[in-house]
């Protein structure tokens, strides 16, 4: 088959893909692309590439083909066996421990009345920094246990690595890896965690329950712990703030959803739903096959890699009646495949979507339809990776109360 003309690294591809990826399914679901990947494009191939972590390992991650980072710059996304276990394990504890997610609740509606309240006293603002990133690095920095006044910095610390060539190439100008390229954040999180083992909290914080995890069974060292932070800071920041964004984005450019879910509440939980499938915070995964197989007729090799189009099966003909329409009327609809599926669902799913309930529900608490709307003039420009999904800005001004 021949290879097809589709670069997973380039942004101006991937975020525009939605026609190329029609015909992908349509001609050929699973095909060689660039850089000698295999893309699986359609909903049935992408899940079963998910469901088979040991036919479809994680190694390699979201990295160029023959890039290899050590454990304590990974993401765990991309870990494999012995040491995925017990770091998901501790990231489990962590993210979905007991009473996180509905404690987190309270704390995200708090949060966001807060945040919105600041947004109306100056009569305009950036739903993004000031209101769906604003919510989600406070509510990391919540459940990880470091102080509110830390968030900004920690806000901005994200936002410099998720735009920066680190996530790729696990380099940038200043040098390899976090330490090197970002020592001010490492370092941040190397002295919370050496506080923590030094004095464990017995309120039972992140750290600590980290540390319960593993770290006595000598499976967690001190980088590991940071990795696992890291991991939650930028993957509980960066995609719940695109998921959140997304969604705004989407009742800010269309009035009569805005309508239709101020006045009918019980939709919110499938406009969430429904924005995670058409514009997924993660256009794509990265698997390495590990023997030689055959998917739609196509031959893959053992050590090809092996590209999941989360963002072109959810738009799958075959599964979902009009596709690339969103819909609130859609009845039990199949799982969208935004937070991964099989062993490695993504472990801060059950929180991202409290934090999306109540960003939303408290949105539409506070405005009606007609008292916000998008600043003149404003256009809408997406964050710079090829693999993600989310606006830069949401530049928005209050037009009644």
């Amino acid at each position: 088959m021949a290879e097809l003309d589709f670069d997973v690294f380039d942004a101006s591809q991937t975020q525009r893909m939605w026609d190329l990826m029609r015909e992908f399914r349509r001609r050929a679901p699973v095909a060689p692309i660039k850089g000698g990947f295999v893309y699986v494009s359609r909903y049935r191939e992408a899940r079963a590439v998910l469901r088979d972590a040991q036919k479809f390992s994680n190694a390699g991650g979201m990295r160029p083909t023959g890039l290899v980072v050590p454990v304590h710059d990974s993401s765990i996304g991309e870990l494999v066996p012995p040491v995925h276990g017990p770091v998901r394990k501790a990231a489990l504890a962590a993210a979905q421990g007991t009473g996180v997610v509905t404690s987190a609740r309270a704390f995200s509606r708090e949060t966001c009345e807060t945040l919105l309240d600041a947004i109306v006293a100056r009569g305009s603002g950036d739903l993004l920094a000031e209101y769906s990133l604003a919510l989600t690095t406070r509510t990391i920095a919540w459940l990880i246990g470091v102080p509110m006044e830390d968030c900004d910095q920690l806000a901005e610390w994200g936002e410099e690595i998720m735009t920066s060539t680190l996530t790729v190439t696990n380099r940038t100008e200043r040098g390899v890896g976090y330490a090197e390229s970002f020592p001010e954040f490492t370092n941040y999180l190397e002295e919370l965690i050496e506080d923590r083992i030094r004095n464990e909290d017995p309120s039972g914080s992140v750290v600590t329950r980290i540390l319960h995890s593993g770290l006595e069974e000598g499976k967690l060292t001190t980088p590991m712990i940071r990795m696992i932070l890291l991991n939650l800071l930028l993957g509980g920041t960066g995609t719940t703030r695109d998921f959140i964004g997304n969604l705004l984005a989407e009742i800010l450019r269309r009035p009569e959803l805005h309508e239709e879910l101020h006045a009918d509440r019980a939709l919110v939980p499938a406009a969430l739903e429904e924005s995670l499938r058409l514009s997924p915070p993660v256009l794509y995964l990265i698997r390495t096959c590990t023997e030689s197989t055959q998917l739609a007729g196509c031959e893959i090799g053992s050590g090809q890699r092996v590209v999941v189009g989360v963002a072109s099966a959810n738009r799958d003909e075959e599964v979902y009646e009009d596709a690339d329409q969103f819909r609130l009327d859609r009845v039990d609809p199949p799982a969208h495949l935004s937070f991964g599926f099989g062993p490695h669902l993504c472990v801060g799913s059950p929180l991202a979507r409290v934090e999306g309930e109540e960003a939303i529900n408290t949105f539409l608490d506070r405005f009606a339809p007609g008292q916000v709307r998008l600043a003149p003039g404003f256009e809408l420009e997406m964050m710079p990776l090829p693999y993600m999904l989310g606006p830069v800005r949401l530049d928005v001004e209050i037009v009644g109360s």
